[in-house]
């Protein structure tokens, strides 16, 4: 087995095993930590995160680095390579779920992909909170704590029912600290783009199979996301390529050539020429700088 720089790790084994069977792990982070050191470095895994960090300390999340001083909220996204370093003396707790989870038992299982804050590139995925939002959000994650550790018939019904009171007002607050204006049927268009991007962008390199899921024609669909991005529709995917292509020159100990055909390069000197253009270093410079400056950073 190839051993993988930053590693991919799964659900913590902790609580009742009928809620972490079924999706759900609610607790303190340096707890976390202790039981599996890997997580204080940099790491990834399938499912999706939020935690309310209180204290001091740095976050890294895919390439992005920002400290931290008094409460704030951390989200992380399935797939994205993340870590928290946080100060002697600071709380933190953290609640991870599948998507699988959060929409079990509800009427609405589009919630998830509404977020502001998750799967997010021109916004931060964190959150700092004022006096009062901090007040709600400790309360939520002390009664989320609570009914993960008492584990009694149907807390796994109040537990997504807590998460999304919780996500509902984050996301409330978020939009306060990031407006982007009254939802619009293009501002739609182009979050459901994005969606689609993230989750088809290994196979659709091209507008048109993204248009036609959306039913609308590539010419609109680019007008729309340029509008209201800046940026053309097919430079999100290119973006979204070359994230995955960092991850991997990170995380991974696949050669260049390998991570060119896993991202759908027919030719990994074209592979290395799309890295260089939109990087501006080749991947095995990056793989050597990132590398170094992650495996150090911890220190």
């Amino acid at each position: 087995m190839k051993r993988r720089t930053v590693p991919e790790i799964k659900m913590i084994d902790y609580g009742q095993e009928h809620l972490r069977r079924q999706g759900f792990v609610a607790m303190p982070l340096m707890a976390s930590m202790q039981k599996d050191p890997q997580r204080s470095a940099p790491h990834l895994h399938d499912f999706y995160q939020v935690t309310l960090l209180g204290g001091h300390g740095r976050l890294m999340h895919d390439f992005r680095e920002a400290t931290f001083s008094g409460p704030i909220l951390f989200f992380v996204s399935p797939g994205q390579v993340h870590t928290a370093y946080p100060d002697p003396g600071a709380e933190a707790t953290v609640v991870s779920f599948t998507r699988e989870f959060f929409n079990a038992h509800t009427g609405d299982a589009g919630l998830l992909a509404e977020l502001p804050f998750y799967y997010t590139s021109s916004t931060p995925p964190w959150l700092p909170l004022e006096a009062e939002e901090t007040t709600i959000a400790r309360d939520l994650f002390r009664e989320i704590q609570q009914e993960f550790d008492a584990a009694e018939p149907g807390a796994a019904e109040i537990l997504q029912a807590l998460l999304r009171i919780l996500f509902i007002r984050a996301g409330r607050w978020y939009r306060r600290a990031h407006p982007v204006g009254r939802a619009t049927r293009a501002s739609r268009l182009v979050r459901d783009f994005h969606l689609l991007v993230e989750h088809h962008f290994h196979d659709w390199q091209t507008l048109e199979p993204y248009a036609h899921q959306l039913g609308v024609t590539t010419n609109h669909l680019n007008d729309v996301v340029r509008e209201e991005t800046g940026r053309a529709a097919g430079e999100h995917i290119r973006q979204r390529r070359l994230l995955d292509a960092k991850r991997l020159l990170l995380h991974s100990d696949l050669s260049v050539s390998e991570i060119g055909y896993r991202l759908g390069f027919n030719d990994p000197s074209y592979f290395s020429r799309f890295f260089r253009r939109y990087a501006e270093t080749t991947p095995a410079d990056f793989r050597n700088e990132i590398r170094e400056k992650y495996q150090s950073s911890g220190d």
